[in-house]
Order: structure tokens, then sequence, then C-alpha cells
């Protein structure tokens, strides 16, 4: 088949369907590699929804690399609250400081440089190359992954045939406009070609589409079945002085929920501050709270057992001791926020 059109028919479906999302361009405005990047970072394994407040907020919290590198890195993790994978807030942050040492500010434009960046992958990198530098590297997540294989019929799973996707995937990229189009296939395989029910007579390469063709464009790509996540169980410890106020303390800058905000918890992670813990678990007369709270992370499934002290001598452990009333407005991650829900309900 004669391919020649196919980005062709892409960016002009894009010129008139395309989302109005904040870090895209519009036509002739000078391109700003910095934003690209902080999208493209907060996109990873996160919806278009869920990024599109968390962007804005921080574009006008840190609008460029200098504001970035100056910030203290609790202050981002306390931002990123909500957003989860955290380690793409150090990352972020690091990579700001190595812009701001080695490349005087400006974001580098080289893949080789690029790619030096914590948390900058392949796919990353091409595709911070294609919207910000007009590069013509060829970029593929998961939603392009998946139209490449139902246009050539490839019919195994996809983490068996990422290389052939790839050889694909360069055979059909534009030299000129590469940007909009990895965006347009973005839109195209979000809104059209579906993992499930594609919208085929929506779709406007539908006429290169082999899995179309021979009637099999919802086996492709195949499914390999997900294993059921382990379960890790621990405890988690609400703790109130007698003037209102609740122990929190911060986690180390490595493992789950690096450098985030919690409430003393234990038996599920190695990342402890063994001089607040062991005396917390020294502390006797807690009450059990009823229930369980359940958190899924990317590789396992946690269950956690709340236990409640009031009327604690805030002096008797060196922690960091906020407000009650004041949580509400902290950057807490997600589990914690389901401990404070769990414990108010």
């Amino acid at each position: 088949m004669d391919y020649s059109n196919f980005s062709k028919n892409v960016l002009t479906w894009y010129s008139l369907n395309r989302r109005d999302l904040p870090w895209r361009y519009e036509d002739n405005l000078k391109k700003d590699p910095y934003k690209t990047w902080v999208s493209e970072i907060m996109l990873q394994q996160t919806t278009v929804t869920a990024v599109i407040p968390y962007y804005n907020k921080f574009l006008a919290t840190w609008p460029n690399v200098k504001k970035l590198s100056e910030s203290p890195l609790e202050d981002v993790l306390d931002f990123w609250s909500g957003l989860g994978y955290y380690n793409r807030a150090k990352n972020l942050h690091l990579s700001s400081k190595i812009i701001n040492t080695e490349y005087d500010g400006v974001f580098p434009e080289g893949e080789e440089e690029i790619r030096k960046l914590p948390g900058v992958g392949e796919y990353t990198s091409a595709a911070i190359r294609a919207i910000a530098f007009d590069k013509s590297d060829a970029a593929v997540d998961s939603n392009i992954e998946r139209i490449i294989a139902r246009i050539f019929c490839l019919k195994d799973p996809i983490v068996k045939i990422k290389k052939d996707i790839k050889k694909y995937a360069k055979k059909l990229t534009p030299k000129k406009n590469n940007g909009d189009y990895i965006q347009a296939l973005m839109d195209i395989g979000s809104s059209i070609c579906l993992p499930k029910n594609p919208l085929c007579n929506s779709c406007p390469v539908i006429k290169f589409c082999q899995a179309e063709k021979d009637s099999c464009t919802e086996t492709i790509p195949q499914k390999i079945k997900k294993k059921n996540k382990p379960i890790r169980k621990g405890s988690v410890y609400w703790i109130i002085s007698s003037d209102e106020k609740v122990l929190l303390k911060r986690r180390k800058n490595k493992g789950l929920l690096p450098g985030m905000l919690e409430f003393p918890s234990y038996g599920w992670s190695d990342n402890i501050n063994e001089e607040i813990d062991k005396k917390i678990l020294s502390i006797k007369n807690f009450k059990k709270k009823k229930g369980v709270i359940s958190h899924q992370f990317s590789h396992f499934k946690l269950l956690l057992t709340v236990y409640k002290k009031k009327e604690f001598n805030i002096n008797d452990i060196n922690g960091i001791w906020i407000d009650k009333e004041d949580l509400n407005n902290l950057g807490l991650p997600t589990l914690m926020k389901k401990v404070f829900n769990h414990v108010n309900n």
C-alpha cells in the first residue's frame, strides 16, 4: 500500500479537530520547550483531564527553568500531591538544576542531551524534540502503538512487537510538522482509535488500516491478561496533641511517596524515620479505627489499619505538628488524604 499521504490525512484532520490543550501552540507562536517538557512529564501514566489543572498551576508557580531550579524540592513535591508517581516531580526538579547549571537555563535540543535528563526516556525525548523543535523523531506512546498495530495488522501483543511498531512508525513519520502529526495521532488514539469499540467510520486514516480491511480491529492489539497485584498490609497512626495538632513526618527522598508528608505509617514500606518511629511504636493505648484503607500502587495493593491517640504531649515527639484545620491546605499524597477522610468520617 502507498502510505505517502498518511501523514497528510492526519494533519488535515488535526487542523479541524485538534483538542484545545494548554500546552499546545497556536500557529506561528514561539515554542517553549520548557512547557512541552513539563507537560510530557506530567502526562506520563496520567490522563489529560487530571493533568490540565496541575499544569496550569505549575506554570503559574514556576514559569521557567530558573524559577523551578531555585525552588525547594519539598515545595515541588507538596505541589505534586494527588498527581501520583512522585519521582516525576523529583526528576523535574533535578533536571531543572542540570539545565540551569550546564545549559545556562536553555533547554537542550540534542537527543543525547535530552535523554540524559532524569526521567526522560526514548518516547519523552522524541515527543519534546518533535513538538518543541520540529525534529523528525518517531514518538510512540500507547495510543500511537495501537494505531500502528492496527494500520499494519500486527496481531501479537504490543510488548512483543515494540521494535516492529517503532520501525513502522518511522516509516510514516513526516519530515515537517512532526510535532502536530504526533499530537494528532494522540488525539486520534484517544477519541477514535479506541482500545474497545473504535470509531472507525470517523477515522481519517481508515483507508490505510489493514486491520479494518481484515475485520480484526477489535482483536488488535492482542491483550495480555493482567496478574493480580500482591497485597501488603500496614498500620498508620493518627496522633493528636492536647491543643489539636496532628503529627506528620516527611518521608525520605527515595522509594515510595519520596519526600512527601505522611501520617506515620508502618509495615508496608522501608521508608521510615527511625528516631520518630521508635517513639511512636512505644506509645501505648492506641484506639483502633474500624475498617481499613485500600490504596492501589502500580505494583501492589495496600491495606492500612488506622490507630488513634488523642491528647498526646507534643513535647514527647519531635515531629511535624500541624493544626488539624490546616491539613486540607497541605500537599498530602492521595493515600494520606484517604487516611484523613477515614479518621474524620
